[in-house]
Protein backbone atom coordinates (compact mmCIF):
# COMPACT_ATOMS: atom_id res chain seq x y z
CA UNK A 1 0.00 0.00 0.00
CA UNK A 2 1.71 3.56 -1.23
CA UNK A 3 1.87 5.78 2.21
CA UNK A 4 0.09 8.17 1.94
CA UNK A 5 -2.90 5.73 2.08
CA UNK A 6 -1.47 4.29 4.71
CA UNK A 7 -1.06 7.60 6.68
CA UNK A 8 -4.77 8.07 5.42
CA UNK A 9 -6.15 4.42 6.18
CA UNK A 10 -6.73 5.30 10.52
CA UNK A 11 -7.66 8.69 9.79
CA UNK A 12 -10.63 8.01 7.30
CA UNK A 13 -12.80 5.52 9.66
CA UNK A 14 -13.12 8.00 12.50
CA UNK A 15 -14.95 10.89 13.01
CA UNK A 16 -14.49 14.77 13.96
CA UNK A 17 -10.44 14.45 12.96
CA UNK A 18 -9.27 17.90 13.72
CA UNK A 19 -6.60 19.26 10.97
CA UNK A 20 -4.88 21.30 13.52
CA UNK A 21 -4.14 17.98 15.67
CA UNK A 22 -2.60 15.99 13.16
CA UNK A 23 1.13 15.63 12.85
CA UNK A 24 2.49 17.25 9.37
CA UNK A 25 2.96 14.10 7.28
CA UNK A 26 -0.73 13.06 8.17
CA UNK A 27 -2.51 16.46 7.65
CA UNK A 28 -0.73 17.00 4.37
CA UNK A 29 -2.09 13.54 3.90
CA UNK A 30 -5.36 14.53 4.33
CA UNK A 31 -5.47 18.04 2.05
CA UNK A 32 -3.91 16.07 -0.43
CA UNK A 33 -6.97 13.73 -0.50
CA UNK A 34 -9.36 16.88 -0.28
CA UNK A 35 -7.13 18.43 -3.04
CA UNK A 36 -8.45 15.70 -5.18
CA UNK A 37 -11.85 16.40 -4.92
CA UNK A 38 -11.39 19.20 -7.35
CA UNK A 39 -10.47 18.76 -10.72
CA UNK A 40 -6.83 19.61 -12.24
CA UNK A 41 -7.32 22.83 -14.80
CA UNK A 42 -10.34 23.62 -13.61
CA UNK A 43 -10.99 27.63 -12.02
CA UNK A 44 -13.56 27.59 -9.75
CA UNK A 45 -15.54 30.33 -8.20
CA UNK A 46 -15.46 31.00 -4.69
CA UNK A 47 -19.22 29.51 -4.56
CA UNK A 48 -18.07 26.33 -6.61
CA UNK A 49 -15.06 25.80 -4.57
CA UNK A 50 -17.74 25.79 -1.65
CA UNK A 51 -19.91 23.32 -3.04
CA UNK A 52 -16.94 21.24 -4.18
CA UNK A 53 -15.19 20.72 -0.43
CA UNK A 54 -18.92 20.69 0.51
CA UNK A 55 -19.81 17.46 -1.28
CA UNK A 56 -16.18 16.15 0.00
CA UNK A 57 -17.20 16.74 3.25
CA UNK A 58 -19.83 15.12 2.91
CA UNK A 59 -18.71 11.55 1.42
CA UNK A 60 -15.33 10.93 1.60
CA UNK A 61 -13.71 13.63 3.79
CA UNK A 62 -16.74 12.98 6.28
CA UNK A 63 -13.99 12.44 8.61
CA UNK A 64 -12.51 15.58 8.96
CA UNK A 65 -13.89 17.93 11.62
CA UNK A 66 -13.83 21.23 9.61
CA UNK A 67 -16.27 23.26 7.37
CA UNK A 68 -16.06 23.81 3.96
CA UNK A 69 -14.60 27.01 4.54
CA UNK A 70 -11.83 26.34 7.26
CA UNK A 71 -10.64 23.24 4.53
CA UNK A 72 -10.31 25.93 1.60
CA UNK A 73 -8.29 28.29 4.11
CA UNK A 74 -5.92 25.23 4.66
CA UNK A 75 -6.01 24.48 1.09
CA UNK A 76 -4.86 27.36 0.77
CA UNK A 77 -2.14 27.77 3.27
CA UNK A 78 -0.61 24.75 2.58
CA UNK A 79 0.02 24.96 -0.91
CA UNK A 80 -2.85 22.88 -1.97
CA UNK A 81 -5.17 25.24 -3.33
CA UNK A 82 -4.32 28.27 -5.43
CA UNK A 83 -6.42 31.11 -5.28
CA UNK A 84 -6.22 35.13 -6.85
CA UNK A 85 -5.79 37.74 -4.82
CA UNK A 86 -9.70 38.64 -4.07
CA UNK A 87 -10.60 35.60 -3.40
CA UNK A 88 -12.39 35.13 -7.12
CA UNK A 89 -10.85 31.99 -8.62
CA UNK A 90 -9.12 28.87 -6.72
CA UNK A 91 -8.09 26.26 -9.33
CA UNK A 92 -6.02 22.90 -7.77
CA UNK A 93 -1.98 23.72 -7.73
CA UNK A 94 -0.94 21.55 -10.74
CA UNK A 95 1.37 18.85 -9.70
CA UNK A 96 4.12 19.67 -11.57
CA UNK A 97 3.94 23.35 -9.25
CA UNK A 98 3.10 21.36 -5.97
CA UNK A 99 6.35 21.70 -3.38
CA UNK A 100 8.32 18.87 -3.34
CA UNK A 101 7.05 17.06 -0.34
CA UNK A 102 3.63 17.38 -2.11
CA UNK A 103 4.14 15.81 -4.58
CA UNK A 104 4.62 12.21 -4.39
CA UNK A 105 1.47 12.59 -2.08
CA UNK A 106 -0.39 13.96 -5.18
CA UNK A 107 1.00 10.92 -7.37
CA UNK A 108 0.09 8.02 -4.94
CA UNK A 109 -3.70 9.91 -4.76
CA UNK A 110 -3.84 10.61 -8.33
CA UNK A 111 -3.74 6.43 -8.64
CA UNK A 112 -6.59 5.17 -6.47
CA UNK A 113 -10.27 5.73 -6.82
CA UNK A 114 -10.54 7.82 -3.18
CA UNK A 115 -14.45 7.83 -2.45
CA UNK A 116 -14.24 3.64 -3.11
CA UNK A 117 -11.08 3.62 -1.05
CA UNK A 118 -13.07 5.69 1.65
CA UNK A 119 -16.04 3.81 1.53
CA UNK A 120 -14.58 0.43 1.34
CA UNK A 121 -12.59 1.32 4.52
CA UNK A 122 -15.28 2.40 6.25
CA UNK A 123 -17.65 -0.04 5.68
CA UNK A 124 -14.89 -2.74 6.93
CA UNK A 125 -14.79 -0.74 10.19
CA UNK A 126 -18.58 -0.71 10.32
CA UNK A 127 -18.83 -4.64 9.59
CA UNK A 128 -16.35 -5.69 12.36
CA UNK A 129 -17.98 -3.54 14.95
CA UNK A 130 -21.65 -5.02 14.12
CA UNK A 131 -19.32 -8.82 14.32
CA UNK A 132 -18.46 -8.07 17.54
CA UNK A 133 -22.14 -6.55 19.02
CA UNK A 134 -23.61 -9.44 17.45
CA UNK A 135 -20.80 -11.63 19.74
CA UNK A 136 -21.35 -9.49 23.04
CA UNK A 137 -25.14 -9.71 22.10
CA UNK A 138 -24.86 -13.49 21.97
CA UNK A 139 -22.80 -13.86 25.25
CA UNK A 140 -24.83 -11.33 26.86
CA UNK A 141 -28.06 -13.29 26.32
Amino acid sequence: MPETLQILAPLVVKEHVSLGGLKSAQRQAVLALAASALAPGQVYSEPQVNAALKHFLAQAGGFIGVDHVELRRWLVDMAWLARDGWGHEYRRVPQADLPTGHTAMAAELAAVNLPEWVAGLRAGVQARRATRRQAWEQRSA
